[in-house]
């Protein structure tokens, strides 16, 4: 049960970290564009880009390398466990 959620947690972990990014991306342009009309819209989208990289970077890889530890972890357990 436990290598099953490690691996949806690793599917999930993609998907948040795309969603993170253009959250991130359409906030910047959005607040850019508000704040300094149309032409600002880019220069907005690829700040928030940026920092939705950052963030996403940070939280996505965090997750995504606990589930490596985990993996490799498992790998060491089943090794163990086998006769040589």
């Amino acid at each position: 049960m436990n290598n099953f959620l490690a691996k949806t947690l690793s599917s999930i972990n993609a998907l948040v970290a795309i969603v993170i990014l253009v959250v991130a991306t359409l906030s910047g342009a959005t607040a850019a564009s508000a704040q300094g009309g149309s032409g600002m819209f880019v220069i907005g989208a690829v700040f928030g880009a940026v920092a939705g990289l950052i963030f996403a970077a940070l939280i996505c890889g965090t997750i995504a390398l606990l589930v490596m530890i985990e993996r490799h972890l498992s790998i060491i357990a089943e090794a163990t466990k086998r006769p040589q």
